[in-house]
Parts: structure tokens; sequence; C-alpha cells
């Protein structure tokens, strides 16, 4: 009887979940070398091409019902594994995604995720987060994943995960992004230097294009876009200026609320 082949363990660390199916495919192609060396024996150790095929079709007609209950647990597994590397990463940088849902419309449609306008590509992202740590520096940026990351653990879900929806609303949420914001609209203070050091500084970080970002393979982060993502990024501080001053005033003084005041109107004067 033929021995089933060795798993074969790469050099390099596999991505989670890559071999689930391993041993499974190991198994099947066991039972198939088996087989073919029955065969073979038939025939003294000679098969033709067509008996290798045929054997092999055979084998899978007649094997391959089997192994259902075998398919459906590998992928139940491969699953809970890319799930769990999913929901792990989003723990390590969750305040990258907290702000990142607030321009988030602004992406092209895409199945089971958000996105709409096609305004902007999702390929802003490293460069965006980039940015983002560089103008509150690193000590801050670290300090807001913390937070996050507490804000989270108050909103799972039955099912390991977490409720986007009430994180997105929570207060301290709203809060620790202001706070940020309010930072950045300081590091605009010379504008237009400050917007071609961004703007440079994202393109030249732009996430390789996947398939369904093939349309967006030269993209680039225009003025346009630039105006387009940070009137986003502050659309519910604005609307709070206008309508309750006082509010942001008590919280980050009367110059601050000023400094914020002259960012929004510059974000008003397009190129």
């Amino acid at each position: 009887m033929a021995q089933h082949p060795k798993s074969v363990t790469s050099k390099s660390t596999p991505a989670p979940g890559a071999l689930c199916g391993e041993p499974l495919v190991s198994v099947m192609i066991g039972h198939l070398v088996t087989r073919l060396e029955v065969e073979a024996g038939k025939s003294n150790g000679r098969l033709s091409a067509a008996e290798i095929r045929e054997s092999a079709e055979k084998f899978l007609a007649e094997e391959l019902p089997r192994f259902h209950a075998s398919f459906q647990r590998s992928y139940d597994e491969c699953t809970q594994r890319r799930e769990e590397h999913r929901w792990a990463g989003i723990r390590k940088q969750p305040f990258d995604r907290i702000l990142t849902k607030r321009f988030a419309h602004l992406f092209p449609a895409r199945k089971g995720d958000d996105g709409g306008q096609g305004l902007l590509s999702r390929r802003v992202i490293p460069g965006f987060n980039l940015a983002i740590n560089k103008m509150i520096g690193p000590m801050l940026y670290e300090q807001c994943q913390r937070k996050t990351r507490a804000i989270m653990d108050r909103h799972p879900t039955e099912h390991g995960g977490y409720d986007w929806g009430k994180i997105y609303a929570d207060p301290d949420c709203l809060a620790l992004t202001n706070d940020v914001l309010v930072v950045v609209a300081h590091y605009f203070s010379e504008f237009e230097r400050r917007r071609s050091w961004f703007m440079e500084l994202v393109n030249s970080h732009l996430a390789r294009p996947t398939d369904d970002e093939e349309l967006h393979a030269n993209w680039q982060l225009t003025a346009h876009g630039f105006y387009e993502l940070m009137r986003t990024l502050f659309v519910d501080m604005e609307a709070t200026i206008a309508q309750h001053p006082e509010r942001l005033k008590s919280r980050y003084g009367e110059q601050t609320l000023t400094a914020l005041s002259e960012f929004l109107e510059r974000l008003k004067i397009e190129l």
C-alpha cells in the first residue's frame, strides 16, 4: 500500500488558514495513489495515460462523496481562522477603522462593505493612516488605539465579534475622534504647505490595487479628493460649531475653536 504524501511545510510562515485543507488533500492524494498502484499491479506495473485518467475519474465519482463531511469541517476551520486573523488585525489598529468610517462612503461600492460614491479609492487608506500618525504623533496615536480597544470591549456580539454600529455611536468614541481632528486642524495652520505634504505622503504610500480595484490602478489623490476627504472628516464638527459652539469652546478653548473655524473655512475654498 502506498504511503500518504507527507505534509509539505514552507520555510516562510503561511497565512492563517492557509494549511487548513492540507491534511485532507494529503489523505485524498494518498487514496488516489493507492488505487493507481492497485491498477498498475493488475497491468504488470504499466498504466497508459488513458487508464490513469479513467482511474482518477472513477476515484472521484466513487470516493469524493465520502469526503463531503471532511470538506465542510475544513471549510469551517478555515473560516474560523480567517475571522480570528481579521479580528486580531482590527484590534491592533482599531482607531484607523474609526476614522476611515467617516469617509468610507466616498469609496466605490463593494458587496458587504461601506462605499458608494467612488470619489476615493480604498488605496488611500495606508497613506491616510500614516499621515494621521505623523500629524498627531506616535504616542497619541497609540493612546487612541488603546482607548478604542477599550471601547470595543464594551460592545461585543454573541458571535465573538464587535457591534461596530454601537462602537461608532459611543460618546467616548466620538469625543476621541474629535480630539484627534482638533490636532489635525492645528497641523494645517500653514494650509497650502500641509495640503501638498498630505497629498504627496498619501500618493507615495498607496496600497496595491486588488482585483476589484483594477480600474483604480493609476489612481492618485488629487486636490479635489483632498478637499472632499477633509470636509467629510470634519462634517460633524462643523455642524457642532454652527449649532453648539459652546460645547467645543468649553472643551478646547476659544483659541482652538477659532483655529478650527479658520481651517474649516479654508476647506470651502477649493482650487
